[in-house]
């Protein structure tokens, strides 16, 4: 025996290091949104041909600025910066221009020598910039969030919103269909598939206000259109709280979910809101409020309920102009339409007995609505729009409630379950996961097998499968697959059904990778996976750790460094290549890797002995 292999049984056994079984990585929970229907769209231009100076307009406001390929006219950021330092994860990011395109490139130094780098390039910007402008990258039709995110009132960039204290995803957060809704109008997602999309659409169109405008373009074109076309849907026509209700789709933060009771088709402009989903807004302190949570925040308003009704978003925006240059001015006169003269007036601003200046009295929105930073985006100040005498002194009613509904009592037990359990999903929220439990007898058995499925409950009530609905989805057949697998009972026709139904969900392709290399050659089990993704680092070190297994060790290096390309902490990954490096002699190079990991587990003591006995 050689003294490399003899060395390196020995060090293997000695640490028990490892390879007993596959290196793999535990299951992981996404979220899809399924879009059906045909993609209806109308770009805002074809609008102008009547309506130029509206569209003009509308195209300058943040909605009319909301998503747009990247390009160099529309440049708002400084790309000549210095890099933006996470150290929390220790990475660097650097957002830089290249001729026409734009890029952010992730790096990581070590004794000031580069160890790690990635460069995506940016495809999309999102946002109106306003406030702040993040930008996403596709790969093969799938799109996710980058990194980095300017902040416009303050110049800078800086990790996106949720990337902060650790919880930094890097380029892998995917943007799903509720997130696009709001910033974009005429994308096409894929059934059954998180982030995948066949087009990428355009900005908010005037549909996302007026409803579908087809009908009334072919009226146009026919020459039918003079005086009123009822086509059209005109907001200022509907009942108030379907006026607001075309806002409250986007401008209310919280866990939207679709009603128990909720009436057929889908929400659109000119239906009521809450025929259709219930909104339960996480509590939070007294004076926090999210980025965009206008509508909860004015609804408490004393305005708003005196007005009885007449009181909606529009009283003080139009939806078609930008903000005034001077909104001080403005706003004021909006205040003063309700609130001219009197005892109000002469007592503004704390000034008694004498009359108050103009420029005091165009104080209004600085008094009485509070300007702070939200609690979900960092670097901005946003106007909380519940108007109040004394904002800094109002107290909030309801704050010991973790979910409170906004549409009202028209909401069940099984609608408050599904928020939570939706809420602990997303957020990784275990408070929130326990309180399920308190509901768990009002969902369906749908909502208790994907319960079971987040919670790692195995204990499955398996008399519920028969209230399953039949044919069952994708994702019911997942979990459903996932639990068994767990119970080692049988589980490949679920997970097989799941794949075949959802052929772009790369998850369940994945397990089903995972599942087929026991039994077929490995290279084969895994092509669907990186055919959808072809750097999805789980599968390439899985392939890696194969290879390795055969003692292809060209093959398994190569895939393993490809795998921490795309996740240089994948400590699987990482253990895989000190053994590679190891079995091969390399023992520079399994020193390095031994360093890292020790940098990162600075407690592991397996590590320090593995580097100890290298010569």
């Amino acid at each position: 025996m050689t003294f490399r292999y003899f060395f390196t049984v020995v060090l293997l056994l000695a640490l028990g290091w490892w390879m007993a079984t596959s290196c793999q990585e535990p299951r992981s929970s996404e979220k899809t949104v399924s879009k059906t229907e045909e993609v209806h769209y109308i770009n805002p231009n074809q609008c102008a041909s009547c309506h130029k100076e509206i569209v003009d307009s509308y195209l300058k406001t943040g909605k009319g600025r909301s998503f747009y390929p990247a390009s160099t006219d529309k440049i708002i950021e400084d790309w000549t910066v210095s890099p933006v330092h996470d150290a929390v994860r220790d990475f660097f990011y650097l957002p830089y221009q290249k001729g026409s395109a734009f890029f952010i490139k992730e790096y990581r130094l070590e004794k000031g020598d580069t160890i790690h780098q990635r460069t995506e390039r940016i495809d999309f910007f999102i946002g109106s910039g306003n406030q702040t402008r993040s930008y996403l990258y596709q790969k093969n039709g799938y799109l996710y969030e980058m990194p980095l995110t300017w902040y416009t009132k303050k110049q800078i960039w800086d990790l996106s919103p949720g990337y902060e204290n650790g919880a930094n995803s890097r380029f892998e957060r995917e943007v799903g269909e509720e997130c696009m809704a709001c910033h974009n109008s005429g994308f096409d997602g894929k059934p059954h598939s998180v982030n995948r999309y066949q087009n990428f659409g355009n900005a908010l169109s005037c549909e996302s206000c007026h409803g579908n405008l087809g009908t009334h373009m072919e009226t146009m074109k026919l020459g039918k259109g003079e005086g009123r076309d009822p086509s059209v849907l005109k907001l200022g026509k509907l009942p108030v709280q379907a006026q607001m209700d075309v806002c409250r789709n986007c401008h209310l933060e919280g866990v939207k979910i679709r009603k128990e009771k909720a009436k057929k088709g889908e929400f659109e402009p000119g239906k009521q809101f809450s025929d259709y989903y219930e909104v339960f807004i996480p509590a939070t302190g007294e004076q926090d409020f999210g980025f965009a949570s206008h509508a909860e925040r004015l609804q408490l308003s004393a305005c708003f309920v005196g007005s009885k009704g007449t009181m909606t978003c529009v009283t003080c925006h139009n939806p078609h102009e930008s903000l005034p240059e001077n909104p001080k001015v403005f706003f004021n006169d909006k205040c003063r339409s309700c609130h001219e003269g009197g005892a109000h007036t002469k007592s503004c601003s704390g000034l008694k007995n004498m009359e108050i200046t103009s420029e005091a009295a165009s104080n209004c929105i600085s008094c009485h609505l509070q300007k702070s930073g939200t609690n979900d985006i960092p670097h901005v100040n946003s106007t909380d729009h519940w108007i109040r005498k004394n904002p800094l002194k109002t107290k909030e009613k309801g704050q010991s409630i973790r979910f409170r509904n906004f549409a009202g009592a028209q909401f069940t037990n099984r609608d408050k379950g599904n928020a939570l359990l939706q809420y602990a999903e997303a957020h990784s929220d275990t408070g929130s996961l326990k309180e399920v439990a308190r509901y768990v007898q009002f969902l369906t058995a749908e909502q208790r097998l994907k319960y079971a499925y987040i919670s790692g409950d195995a204990a499955w009530n398996w008399s519920d499968t028969v209230r399953l609905s039949a044919p069952a989805g994708p994702w019911t057949l997942f979990y459903l697959a996932e639990l068994k697998k767990k119970q080692g009972l049988p589980f490949r026709s679920q997970l097989e059904e799941a794949s075949r139904m959802a052929p772009d969900m790369v998850a369940f392709q994945y397990r089903k990778a995972q599942s087929d290399e026991e039994t077929m050659d490995p290279e084969m089990a895994y092509a669907p996976v990186l055919k959808l993704q072809p750097e999805h680092a789980k599968s390439l070190s899985n392939l890696g750790f194969r290879f390795l297994q055969m003692h292809d060790y060209k093959k398994a290096e190569s895939l393993l460094i490809r795998a921490l390309r795309q996740e240089p902490d994948f400590t699987l990954a990482q253990e895989n290549l000190a053994r590679c490096y190891l079995e091969q002699g390399k023992f520079a190079e399994c020193r390095k890797v031994l360093n890292r990991l020790i940098r990162q587990f600075p407690n592991e003591n397996r590590y320090r002995q593995a580097l100890n006995s290298i010569p």
